[in-house]
């Protein structure tokens, strides 16, 4: 039995142009996911004004195996742009 749902989730994008590539995340331990929230209330709460597309769970989990994604972060509750020359202390 499948623990797949059966509705569309609502898929952060980045838009150039016609041209919409998914969002994805990586985990502290640095495994790279794919991001996707249960209503578009979600996605606001978590990532403000984001560009997204409504997908099934099953076309997002094709989509991402072609690039070795294998998990999807369902509702995360920060989507955020990676820091670039942060420097840790």
């Amino acid at each position: 039995m499948s623990t797949r749902h059966t509705n569309d989730w609502f898929v952060p994008v980045r838009c150039v142009g016609d041209i919409a590539t998914l969002q994805t995340g990586r985990l502290p331990d640095g495994l790279h996911v794919g991001i996707a929230f249960s209503s578009l209330d979600q996605l606001r709460a978590a990532s403000g004004a984001q560009d997204f597309m409504r997908v099934s769970e099953d076309a997002l989990h094709d989509m991402l195996e072609q690039v070795g994604i294998v998990r999807i972060q369902l509702d995360p509750t920060l989507v955020a742009v990676p820091v670039r020359g942060a420097v840790a202390s």
